[in-house]
């Protein structure tokens, strides 16, 4: 509450208006008392002070409880509960002024009956001219609703509403004021026929004038509001548009505005989601396949689409030995690590992440055009080599890893049940380098490769392995012909292996 009262006293130029509307109330009744009440007949004056009084207690009495009253609620109700303040405020001045007039001043009672009409008069335009200049600066600063549900309220009710509201009370006026002359002039034979027509135009279009003044005043105002957040709500589209996801409108009014800004919040929520989404499949799949995973219903994704491309697996050598020794967090910590920097490596050469399995990876290279698939695969290979032997183990051994890498067609799709399921590829090209992986290690080299990857490399990477001939695969009918680089050194190869071999 402590940032509320800040606000209302430091930083809101709409607080001022209320006062303003008091001042000038006073000014309009001591006018009135002081000028249009002797035609008549009445021989003694009202001081202006009387007016004046009863005025700085309602400032007072605004100003120590609207903090209380109105800042308290949400924003959303706060128009409505600063209207029916305000209006209460010049109902009580209207009382104050009554009873004074007649007890303390000896005025008559319709005299003074017209002074508590005349101060609802100007309340009602001043409590919605107040309320709506308030709700601007609500709208224009940090505090306000940007979801809430309310009852709707029509634009075009509202008008209908203030407009049959104030022909009401013109014509009310109009009647109360004509009651009340022809009632005074029946009862002073004094006054001529012509200064009786004088005095009853005179005080009709004083009202009417007041009337006519302060309606246009609230048209000002209330133009001025919508245009205000008629432009809001294009901004925020405009930046939304841009892609800038930022901002939100603000909801401070119940009528087709607020329902604007409701669907435009939902909207920012629902492009944040899929941006989201987006930089989520950014870091596993391609742009072309992220974009197809956004574009393409899920029924058409289960079909599948056949490409072209190198696959590239990659796992830890001995890794079970290592989790043996290491705790859970440990293992954890450095899988999370480990996995981080391989995901760069293969992101730098064109590659994406297919799946991460235990302590191996599965990449994918060639979906996008104008790519050479198993040049980048052999790069990458070379690269994670290279990270490999800059890790440190607990025992003070280096980081071995195995490599195998492959060409051919896979099939890329979902897979899965109706509640779960993955975007992955599949196919004999991603069995094979699996296999090839597992192979490098019985043949005591850090990558293999087929020969239908190596015959698409170019010279200098092919100049890196050495023939290895056809070699049986485990699960392949025929042997596969193999090429291999990075030999492990007899003292470096795994007990295990050495045993194969």
């Amino acid at each position: 509450m402590e940032g509320a009262n800040q606000q209302y006293t430091m930083s809101d130029p709409a607080k001022y208006l209320a006062y303003i509307y008091f001042l000038l109330t006073v000014c309009i009744l001591g006018v009135y008392g002081a000028r249009i009440a002797p035609y008549l007949g009445q021989e003694s004056l009202v001081p202006f002070w009387s007016y004046t009084l009863p005025f700085i207690f309602i400032a007072l009495l605004k100003y120590s409880l609207e903090p209380i009253i109105v800042l308290r609620v949400p924003v959303l109700m706060r128009p409505r509960r600063q209207f029916i303040f305000d209006m209460s405020l010049y109902l009580l001045v209207g009382v104050i002024i009554f009873a004074e007039q007649v007890l303390f001043f000896m005025q008559p009672q319709a005299l003074a009956l017209k002074m508590i009409f005349g101060s609802l008069i100007i309340g009602y335009f001043a409590s919605i001219d107040n309320a709506l200049s308030r709700e601007r600066y609500w709208f224009s600063t940090e505090e306000h609703e940007i979801k809430a549900d309310f009852n709707f309220s029509p634009i075009s009710s509202k008008l209908s509403l203030f407009l049959t509201v104030t022909v009401f009370i013109a014509m009310s006026v109009t009647a109360t004021v004509a009651f009340v002359d022809l009632s005074r002039f029946t009862t002073n034979v004094a006054l001529e026929s012509s200064s009786i027509m004088q005095i009853f135009i005179v005080d009709i279009f004083f009202v009417f004038g007041i009337i006519l003044v302060l309606t246009l005043r609230l048209i000002h105002t209330y133009s001025h509001n919508i245009q205000h957040i008629f432009s809001t709500q294009l901004a925020v589209l405009s930046n939304v548009r841009s892609g800038n996801l930022d901002n939100y409108v603000p909801i401070v009014t119940r009528d087709e505005f607020g329902q604007v800004a409701q669907q435009i919040n939902a909207l920012i929520d629902e492009l944040r989601g899929k941006e989201k989404l987006r930089d989520t499949l950014e870091k596993i799949v391609s742009p072309s396949i992220m974009e197809k995973l956004l574009t393409t219903d899920d029924s058409t994704l289960k079909y599948g689409q056949e490409y072209n491309v190198a696959i590239l697996f990659c796992d830890l050598r001995e890794f079970t030995s290592f989790t043996e020794s290491c705790s859970a967090e440990d293992v954890i910590f450095f899988l999370n690590a480990y996995f981080s920097e391989m995901a760069k490596i293969v992101a730098a050469q064109g590659g994406i992440i297919n799946k991460f399995m235990g302590d191996a990876v599965l990449a994918v290279y060639g979906l996008e055009a104008n790519s050479n698939a198993a040049e980048e695969a052999v790069n990458t290979a070379m690269a994670m080599l290279e990270h490999a032997h800059n890790i440190d183990l607990p025992n003070g051994d280096k980081l071995e890893i195995g490599v195998g890498i492959h060409t051919g067609k896979v099939i890329a799709g979902t897979i899965g049940s109706e509640e779960r399921y993955e975007y992955t590829f599949i196919g004999d090209a991603v069995n094979t380098a699996s296999r090839l992986d597992g192979l490098s290690k019985r043949l005591g080299y850090r990558i293999v490769i087929s020969q239908e990857a190596y015959s698409v490399l170019g010279e200098l990477s092919q100049r890196r392995f050495t023939d290895l001939g056809k070699q049986v695969v485990r699960g392949k009918n025929e042997p596969v012909h193999v090429l291999a680089a990075s030999k492990i050194e007899p003292e470096k190869q795994p007990k295990s292996e050495q045993n194969l071999n």
